[in-house]
């Protein structure tokens, strides 16, 4: 069997399994010296992942629909992206096991919103990204000035979705935010039309890229609503969408997923308020006929923050 061997290790970058062996999540890369703020490059459109909206339980009590608006006052806050990985192999010598490791990286974030009357678009700008593994954060403050540009829906659902960062940023620098938005938008916020009173359930089901690809449905529980603010429980199952690894022999004989959190949303706002996700997902890889198997586990912490000026004036509306 073709074991999944981990490549080169490089700071702040994990492997994950592609084709018959691993390569790295994207926070890797060689370093650079950070430098001043600089234009962007030209937005590069994104893959929006479509959704499917069920509508579990209606809930009780007064019910109205939740629905996204804008006014013109900008979201600050900070979002740390976890990300971690490991790795063992099952019936075989256990020099490719991968013990877990995660790193964090935190990236304060400036957020505005506009509308046509109908839809709603999101500028989302990163300030001056830091991590965990200092020996990175020169590289990966060349992104400072990454935005990500949305349009969605009143109900949230999103039609298009772009990157453009700093034209001095480095390519690792780019890789790096560009997962963490990722990492933030795997969550997707979209909402039924119908009237939803407290304790209403409702799922969401598009696909992500974990290791592999996912299946993920998102099960939202509405704990409470007060004016333009909602606090929503979270419970997230993800399946493997595909049986084999591409151009390998490898299948996936097994999965199981545990992952969930809170949040507190501001309809106001694109990006929640605070809260904390977490996502777990171990997928067993074998081959026909062997007793060797690769069991890989990869975790995930999603954290928003409001900076203190935001926290004062939330709590005040």
């Amino acid at each position: 069997m073709r074991t999944l061997r981990p490549a080169r290790r490089r700071p702040f970058a994990y492997p994950v399994v592609a084709a018959a062996t691993a390569v790295l999540l994207g926070l890797g890369g060689l370093t650079a010296c950070s430098s001043d703020e600089e234009p962007t490059e030209a937005p590069a459109d994104v893959p929006v992942p479509g959704v499917a909206v069920t509508v579990l339980d209606a809930g009780e009590g007064e019910a109205s629909p939740l629905v996204w608006f804008n006014d013109d006052t900008e979201q600050e806050t900070t979002f740390h992206a976890t990300r971690g990985l490991e790795q063992s192999t099952q019936g075989a010598p256990e020099e490719d096991d991968i013990p877990y490791e995660e790193r964090t990286m935190e990236i304060p974030l400036t957020v505005s919103t506009d509308t046509d009357g109908e839809d709603l678009d999101a500028t989302v700008v990163a300030g001056l990204p830091t991590g965990d593994n200092t020996d990175r954060n020169d590289d990966i403050a060349t992104a400072e000035g990454f935005t990500m540009t949305q349009s969605y829906g009143q109900d949230g659902r999103v039609s298009s979705r772009s990157f453009s960062s700093p034209e001095s940023a480095s390519g690792s620098a780019r890789a790096s935010i560009e997962q963490s938005f990722t990492q933030m938008t795997d969550l997707p916020l979209v909402f039924p039309t119908e009237e939803l009173g407290e304790g209403a359930r409702w799922s969401v089901s598009s696909q992500v890229d974990d290791s592999i690809s996912m299946r993920q449905t998102v099960t939202y529980t509405l704990m409470k609503r007060e004016g333009s603010q909602i606090e929503l429980d979270i419970d997230i199952d993800r399946t493997p969408s595909v049986r084999q690894l591409p151009g390998t022999d490898l299948q996936v004989v097994d999965s199981a997923s545990d992952s969930g959190g809170r949040v507190t949303v501001d309809l106001r706002r694109p990006v929640p308020v605070s809260g904390m996700i977490e996502t777990s997902t171990t997928v067993t890889f074998g081959e026909p006929d062997s007793d060797i198997s690769v069991v890989q586990t990869s975790r995930t912490k999603s954290v928003w923050e409001p900076s203190s000026g935001e926290d004062s004036e939330e709590s005040g509306d």
